[in-house]
């Protein structure tokens, strides 16, 4: 998979599914501790978790701490698929 358009669509949209959000509110400045998503430690867990049974990106815990917004994972996995 390269095309970069499309990862980070994918991304954004497991990102508004699993934290139930509408996907027009979210978008690479979204912060995840922010009112929009409000995730939490376990949210993020399983967002790591889908990107990479979809994507095929594994995220280590270090890069899910270092997200502070929907654009810093979006960049991770892109960067690596």
């Amino acid at each position: 998979m390269s095309d970069t358009q499309e990862i980070r669509g994918r991304v954004q949209g497991i990102v508004a599914d699993r934290l139930r959000a509408d996907p027009d509110a979210v978008d690479p400045e979204t912060p995840f501790g922010g009112e929009t998503l409000d995730a939490e430690s376990l949210d993020m867990v399983e967002i790591a978790e889908a990107i990479e049974a979809d994507v095929g990106v594994h995220v280590p815990d270090e890069a899910l701490e270092d997200a502070s917004t929907v654009g810093d994972l979006t960049d991770y996995v892109a960067d690596r698929a």
